[in-house]
């Protein structure tokens, strides 16, 4: 009878080794969102990367437009193991020296004038003084 249990057990192993497969970026992903959309997180999740840190994948995504989430997941048994969800930090925004409809006016102004100097041939009317 032990001989049996000897032989069962290795037998055993094996098909638990074989069964379980690791897991690639995108199961990894897909578990990460599964997550987020049980935490209330519905739309307008996006993936940014996936990495492996310390054993785990690290899954990072934007939330909508103000929110980042961070979630690692266990290479081996493919358990949330930590989560964070930050507001992104604030990029500066991109500013021009002049607001554009004001560069707009300007330009809208400086083709009238051309147009009209062109049509008034101020050009030849000028010329005839010098």
């Amino acid at each position: 009878m032990a001989i049996a249990r000897e032989q069962i057990a290795p037998a055993m192993t094996q098909r638990a080794t074989q069964e379980v497969k690791p897991l690639n970026a995108q199961q990894v992903t897909s578990i990460a969102f599964t997550f987020l959309k049980s935490l209330g997180h519905k739309r307008g999740i996006k993936p940014k990367r996936v990495f492996v840190e310390n054993q785990r994948y690290a899954v990072e995504a934007e939330i909508g437009k103000q929110l980042v989430a961070k979630v690692q997941v266990d290479m081996i048994t493919s358990e949330i193991k930590e989560y964070s969800i930050e507001k992104k930090a604030e990029e500066a925004p991109v500013s021009l020296p002049v607001e554009p409809k004001a560069m707009l006016l300007m330009f809208s102004i400086s083709v009238l004038v051309s147009l009209t100097f062109a049509a008034l041939d101020v050009g030849a009317f000028l010329a005839s003084f010098f």
